[in-house]
């Protein structure tokens, strides 16, 4: 497995209140959002290479992947680490099938980015990405969060406005994936809570290619505390649709697990 192009995150900031917001986390029980531990995860990069170069330079999908961590570690926030996937493990199955941990997430801490022609079977219709987040519904601690990548759309990699031929859209991978990142951090589409603003994280991909400024005060709001979990009323307010519960057996005990699909869709 070969470590790339991964920052060192910045000095761990603390958001005690926010003037203006419009950023939504996923959220496990009212006014608190789900988190990783620790502040910090690991993805695996299996999107290869188009055999040509894209339009802003790189020679790989997985080039972008990186890149797309290096804009959420230099927040400060969360501490992403992409590294090269050697060893792919489909996430597709049902809870306990090979030791999925939750329905089509895969095993414990595995997080894999990867191109697919279906989600699990179901066709992807207006989505072009999608992230899969599975988490501890009694602590908020998120458990693994795959990142599905619609093949069936055009794809390359460049900044600026979308590009189209022939009338249809050519998407830009880094910024889909600066999206999908964020809903692995844990952050919801402000959009779909009737917000009106700025953000790489609205639900319908747009001319915005790089991290605003509700995209950022939402990763450092949810990571302000130790814990990560709890987020108070002068920060942001949070509302999101819940995912279902199960109950699995692990060596240390019982937890509950949820389970929540984020999308991505077409401009």
């Amino acid at each position: 497995m070969i470590r790339k192009l991964i920052l060192v995150s910045a000095t761990f900031v603390v958001l005690h209140a926010v003037a203006a917001h419009a950023f939504f986390c996923i959220e496990w029980r009212q006014g608190s959002c789900v988190y990783w531990p620790d502040s910090r995860t690991t993805m695996l990069a299996f999107l290869g290479s188009p055999g040509t170069s894209l339009i802003n330079g790189t020679q790989t999908w997985d080039e972008n992947a990186f890149a797309a961590a290096n804009d959420w570690n230099a927040v400060g926030a969360i501490q992403f680490t992409v590294d090269n996937g050697d060893n792919f493990l489909d996430p597709c199955g049902a809870q306990n099938h090979q030791s999925h941990i939750c329905d089509n997430t895969g095993a414990l801490g595995d997080n894999p980015i990867f191109f697919a022609s279906t989600f699990c079977g179901n066709a992807f219709g207006d989505v072009i990405e999608l992230t899969n987040n599975c988490w501890d519904s009694v602590s908020g601690r998120m458990l693994n969060a795959p990142v599905f990548v619609n093949a069936n759309v055009l794809w390359n990699a460049y900044d600026g406005p979308l590009r189209f031929s022939n009338g249809q859209p050519i998407y830009d991978a880094r910024r889909v994936l600066l999206h999908e990142l964020g809903h692995v951090l844990g952050l919801d589409h402000p959009d779909a809570h009737a917000q009106t603003v700025q953000a790489i994280m609205n639900s319908r991909v747009s001319n915005i290619d790089r991290l605003q400024a509700d995209d950022i005060n939402g990763a450092r709001a949810i990571y302000a505390s130790a814990s990560g979990s709890t987020i108070g009323t002068s920060g942001c307010q949070v509302r999101a649709r819940r995912g279902g519960g199960a109950v699995l057996p692990l060596l240390l005990g019982w937890i509950i697990l949820a389970c929540q699909r984020r999308r991505l869709r077409r401009a």
